[in-house]
């Protein structure tokens, strides 16, 4: 194939002759609009200046004659270049590429909303926590406010209360005087008039009234001082410029967008997956567990390659270790039937069939750490962003967040009791032994596919998915 640029006579012989008459022909202006990538695109080959005639599939490339002597010799898919290319145009590759690419568009203007929305949001965010503080500042200044109207009342109480003790002592005190000045007078006429048997008689009078003055008088200054009033602030209140260095922390919370992405293609992707073939698969037996216990419907695997197990009718959990010898069993009030493990904390989550709850596992102290009631029997559970994902009976697939706890419906379709659950990534699977099916759904709990084959599927009972996204069952 060669790129030819002529003038529009050698046009009408290129179109008349034999050879050249099926070629296609472009003004120079349209083909000047394509991407300067695609023009560099070469036609022939440059290793042996010759055009290409064959096409390589094994390496995805066009060869010329010399290309295939030289280095495709052991290469099978060798095929004629023209039927390559005939009606590429028209091709499904090409419809697939632009669907693709529709696509890719749509969801990159749904992430480019959500990630614009987060300027809105942080402003919005941002006036709360402005009205928070100011609430807040006006409520402490508020609180000490009625701090300072409480003390000053107090400190007024103590004031009158020492105030009143003093004019009492005040009014004893001038009686005293008015008495001690009244006997400085009849001492004086005493001296002056009486006998002295009347002065002798009446001088030991008021020496007894004088010294009993005078004991009141020293037990007055023994037992009152000078008054004075002190402060001690509260030590909160004191400290608070010290200890009080912010009104606060602020962080940005990042949590995963909401973004249901278009994927058209992906019931077909995964129908292909299905009709992969396992002939090339080469199975070797690892370990043999010897578990003693019948129905044992879940298994889960942990961190360092330990195994755990639900023994329904024993009531049990069993750990077993990478070797396959026991490790621990814990005995379970109820039936347990599925189980999942919780690297975050070390703990396994075990579901009952025939009990209203999950049962938390401590796998370090081997023992039941708590139980989360439920509304019914649960079934399959699985894990994702520490929230659990679990089946029940017939209300269909639900949510637990395990910080607080609270729960959301995903799905709310009936189905039949014993259906597994798996996740990967944005997407959760669950399969229903009872029609033959695995389904496929997003965690808002939109449909995506379900496969259904009773030739290939019969019965699916656990369900998982590997890291290319390939379900098993």
């Amino acid at each position: 194939m060669v790129l030819v640029f002529f003038g529009r006579e050698c046009q009408k012989h290129h179109g008349v002759s034999k050879a050249s008459r099926r070629h296609e022909v472009i003004p120079i202006v349209e083909y000047q609009k394509l991407p300067t990538d695609v023009r560099k695109i070469t036609q022939y080959c440059i290793t042996y200046d010759d055009s290409f005639q064959t096409y390589c599939k094994k390496h995805e490339c066009p060869c010329c004659s010399k290309c295939i002597v030289e280095s495709h010799t052991e290469c099978r898919d060798i095929v004629n270049l023209d039927d390559v290319i005939d009606n590429a145009k028209t091709s499904y590759a090409l419809s697939e590429i632009e669907e693709t690419l529709v696509e890719v568009a749509e969801n990159l203007q749904k992430v480019r909303q959500h990630i614009q929305d987060n300027r809105s949001n942080l402003k919005e965010k941002r006036m709360e926590i402005e009205k928070e503080i100011k609430k807040t500042r006006i409520m402490i200044n508020n609180h000490l406010d009625k701090l300072q109207e409480d003390f000053l009342k107090q400190l007024f109480e103590v004031e009158e209360k020492e105030n009143s003790k003093i004019c009492q002592l005040v009014s004893s005190l001038e009686i005293k005087e008015k008495e001690i000045a009244e006997y400085q007078r009849n001492v004086s006429n005493i001296k002056q008039h009486a006998t002295d048997l009347q002065l002798f008689l009446s001088m030991k009078q008021i020496e007894k009234d004088v010294n009993s003055k005078d004991k009141f008088l020293h037990s007055l200054v023994a037992n009152e001082g000078q008054l004075s009033l002190s402060f001690k602030i509260n030590a909160s209140i004191k400290n608070i410029m010290s200890d009080i260095k912010s009104f606060g922390e602020v962080h940005i919370e990042a949590k995963p967008y909401d973004i249901v992405l278009i994927e058209k293609k992906a019931q077909q992707a995964q129908m292909m997956i299905q009709s992969r073939s396992i002939e090339n698969l080469k199975l070797m037996l690892h370990e043999t567990i010897n578990i003693q216990g019948e129905y044992i419907y879940g298994c889960c695997m942990l961190l360092d390659g330990r195994m755990a197990f639900t023994c329904c009718f024993e009531q049990t959990v069993n750990v077993f270790s990478d070797k396959g010898l026991q490790d621990f069993e814990v005995k379970l009030p109820v039936h347990p039937f599925d189980i999942v493990y919780i690297s975050e904390d070390n703990t396994l989550a075990v579901t009952s069939d025939t009990s209203r709850c999950i049962t938390i596992i401590d796998v370090e102290r081997k023992q039941i750490k708590k139980t989360i009631s439920l509304d019914s029997s649960s079934y399959g559970i699985a894990l994702k962003d520490n929230r659990l994902i679990y089946y029940v009976g017939n209300k269909g697939i639900r949510m637990i967040n395990l910080n607080d706890e609270s729960t959301s419906d995903i799905v709310r379709d009936k189905m039949l009791t014993g259906c597994s659950i798996a996740t990967f990534k944005d997407k959760l699977y669950h399969t229903n032994d009872g029609k033959n099916t695995v389904t496929c759904y997003n965690l808002q709990g939109q449909l995506q596919w379900k496969f259904q084959n009773e030739g290939v599927l019969q019965k699916p009972q656990g369900i998982d998915v590997d890291n290319d996204g390939n379900v098993c069952t």
